[in-house]
């Protein structure tokens, strides 16, 4: 009985002959079926497909909805009960790339839906899937067969394709160019997001707030835009319509499904604004739904770097360094937490005086420097930031602590074959350091390096001149 209620409710709309277009309905409502009543699912295909049993078109139908409920052999079923009937349909050599897709046999596939071409020159649905299957892999393939397919139909339906496959190989200025040249309201939700993106991840965030900005007055309640208005206007410091835009988002959305970067950008908005505590209870949210994840970790570290926090920052830093496998270590990692301790250790927001817990930092600065010497022993960064510390620790080099890093740094650059501004401070240091000294020979050593690659070098002139 439960069986024929379900065959009564799908057929009430596919009782009439129908082509390939209606059959979504179908789809959807197998979809219900095999929801609620899976066991007999199959049972039920069957004798819907028996009321109109030469019409490949339902079989695909049928089989597809198989398909996206994961059940393969049942799609097989399908697309082999459609293949055997009298009519060549592209749906059902659709169906069949389908099927191949979906076992990994990409060769397979490609086979198919070319065959499905050859047989409906002008039926986009197999340009789409071939599109689909290599617009990761190959771009460049995926939007030559879309051009094929402009041929027969000049539709911007097409366009809006070639603009998507850009955007999913991550080709985002060709993706946004093509976007660009079409009427815009000739988009949907997820093209003017794609197309809000595309600009978001070139960082033109003022052009990406403009699409989102005609995203939101067609589509208000589309988390995606929302999203966008919150991200842009954040970017570009616009405090007060950033938090519009968490208020869209967080209260005015359908169906959003939030991600830990709409908090993050949710607290870099409060503390725009001066709001500093609720920012950053936003970013001890992210934590809290987050606990474990590295990538959330990092991302906090930076947010409160951000905002200047360098405390927190190097705290969540150094957690999230401790949960990186030890292939994924690298010397970048040992040199951030050393910039921040450095960033702490010469941060005047408060004082300009070298307090203990400034000095403390520094010589966590200097250790965190000293791995990244030992990790990159080939590398002159590790040496020359010691030396930079030890400046900071030595301001007015009367100890001359940054002497031997700066010589060694000198030493790493020359065998590079680099001129280079940090060159160049190591020679002043050294020539300062040396005037300081009362070494006038040693001094006049280095003040000849300086004027060898800059001739009209002020400071090298004014040490001569003191001489």
């Amino acid at each position: 009985m439960r069986k024929n209620i379900l065959i009564l409710l799908i057929l009430a709309s596919v009782w009439h002959p129908i082509h390939a277009e209606p059959y979504h309905d179908v789809i959807r409502r197998m979809k219900t079926v095999l929801i609620a009543d899976s066991a007999h699912a199959r049972n039920v295909a069957e004798d819907i497909l028996k009321q109109d049993k030469k019409n490949p078109d339902l079989a695909a139908a049928l089989g597809t909805a198989f398909l996206h409920a994961n059940r393969i052999e049942d799609a097989e079923y399908f697309y082999d009960k459609g293949y055997h009937m009298k009519r060549i349909s592209t749906t059902i050599i659709n169906l069949a790339g389908d099927i191949a897709l979906a076992k990994n046999e990409k060769e397979k596939a490609e086979y198919y839906y070319n065959r499905a071409i050859y047989f409906n020159k002008r039926n986009p649905e197999a340009y789409y899937k071939y599109a689909h299957l290599f617009a990761k892999d190959d771009p460049e393939k995926a939007i030559h067969q879309l051009l094929k397919l402009k041929q027969y139909h000049k539709e911007t339906a097409v366009d809006v394709k070639i603009a998507d496959i850009y955007y999913d190989a991550n080709q985002f200025q060709a993706a946004a160019q093509t976007y660009k040249n079409l009427p815009t309201d000739s988009l949907d939700k997820e093209a003017l997001t794609n197309y809000a993106l595309s600009y978001y991840f070139q960082q033109k965030f003022d052009s990406a707030l403009i699409v989102a900005q005609q995203g939101a007055q067609r589509f208000p309640r589309h988390p995606a835009i929302n999203r966008m208005l919150l991200y842009n206007n954040t970017e570009l410091k616009q405090y007060e319509k950033a938090l519009d835009g968490a208020t869209r988002l967080f209260h005015q959305s359908d169906n959003a499904e939030f991600q830990y970067l709409d908090y993050i950008y949710y607290g870099y908005a409060l503390n725009g604004l001066g709001r500093y505590d609720e920012a950053i209870s936003q970013f001890n949210l992210v934590m809290e739904l987050n606990p474990n994840r590295k990538d959330v970790i990092k991302t906090i570290a930076d947010a409160y770097e951000r905002i200047g926090d360098l405390d927190k920052a190097i705290a969540y830093y150094r957690q999230y360094v401790d949960k990186l496998d030890e292939d994924e270590k690298t010397a970048y990692e040992e040199f951030h937490i050393g910039s921040l301790y450095y960033a702490k250790g010469t941060d005047e927001r408060q004082t300009k005086e070298l307090t203990a817990d400034k000095i403390a930092a520094l010589h966590h600065a200097d250790e965190q420097f000293a791995k990244v010497e030992q990790m990159r022993p080939d590398s002159y960064l590790g040496a020359y930031w010691r030396a930079r510390t030890n400046v900071a620790l030595d301001p007015e080099t009367e100890k001359g602590l940054a002497k031997s890093h700066y010589m060694k740094a000198i030493s790493l650059i020359m065998a590079q074959g680099d001129i280079t501004p940090q060159l160049l401070e190591g020679y002043k240091y050294l020539a300062y350091y040396y005037y300081r000294k009362n070494d006038k020979d040693s001094c006049l050593i280095y003040l000849d390096k300086i004027m060898a690659i800059d001739p009209t070098n002020s400071y090298a002139i004014q040490i001569s001149n003191a001489l």
